[in-house]
């Protein structure tokens, strides 16, 4: 088997493994042929859910004239396989409890990963702005001065630079658990994390912009903020590494967490 087709068998196996994938399949073999509002009263996913998993199963599937999803030639060879060894019999999907569901909409994430040309351009489009307003609103970000604005243009870019410095580091951690993963998903599940930044970075920048006074109130009730939207990111990330590789939730959380200390120790370092 050449390099291409172990990557093409790596990244079947990597689709093929996700158990409401697998129900999705088995449901349309059982079945003949389902609708979209039949596989989601059956599964119950939002729209956006469903959407995407029958997009990663495209490949395997095909409408029919009333438009419902039927297995085409290969996803019948790769049910058939699937049944012989005993995996897609034995897997249910359980409604989950866990709160990183609860908290973190993974319907969100699902909705990114549809399109992810389109997701990448709007979070770089996002991190350029977020970077800035913390090159602007935080001059203390970094001990390196720039001659402007009293180095935001080089807290900007430091701001920019360590987001990616992050996603290399969950990527070796993904390679080194062995795990299987969607490089762009990833990308997407790292970077939705940046969200919960725009709840602190904008009134911040109003208050430096109006050259507001920070009292001492103020200035606690930003500190406040900014921890509870620095543990949110850091559970968003959590969520999308767990999203779109194959390591486990707890693990996920671990490696999100330790990126908390890396930006800490940063920051004692330059400050």
């Amino acid at each position: 088997m050449n390099s291409l087709n172990i990557e093409e068998s790596t990244e079947e196996m990597r689709i093929l493994s996700n158990p409401i994938r697998q129900r999705i399949l088995k449901l349309i073999l059982n079945q003949g042929s389902v609708s979209f509002t039949s596989l989601k009263e059956e599964l119950e996913l939002t729209d956006g859910s469903l959407f995407y998993h029958i997009k990663m199963l495209n490949e395997y599937m095909q409408k029919d004239q009333q438009n419902f999803y039927q297995l085409n030639d290969k996803g019948k060879i790769v049910v058939d396989s699937l049944i012989h060894k005993q995996v897609i019999q034995t897997v249910e999907v359980k409604k989950t409890t866990w709160f990183l569901d609860k908290i973190t909409f993974p319907d969100m994430f699902y909705y990114f990963f549809s399109d992810p040309l389109r997701s990448l351009i709007e979070f770089n489009l996002l991190l350029i702005i977020i970077a800035w307003l913390f090159g602007v609103s935080n001059t203390q970000f970094s001990s390196i001065e720039s001659i402007l604005e009293g180095g935001a243009i080089v807290n900007a870019i430091i701001s920019f630079i360590h987001w990616y410095f992050y996603l290399l580091i969950i990527v070796v951690v993904v390679k080194v658990l062995k795990s299987e993963i969607n490089f762009k998903e990833l990308w997407i599940g790292v970077f939705a994390g940046l969200l919960p930044y725009f709840v602190y970075l904008i009134p911040t920048a109003i208050i430096y912009y109006t050259n507001t006074t920070i009292y001492p109130w103020l200035g606690i009730l930003m500190n406040v903020i900014f921890s509870i939207c620095k543990i949110y990111s850091t559970i968003l990330v959590a969520q999308g590494i767990n999203l779109s590789t194959g390591i486990k939730r707890y693990q996920a959380l671990i490696v999100a967490s330790i990126l908390i200390i890396i930006d800490y120790i940063y920051l004692m370092i330059t400050l």
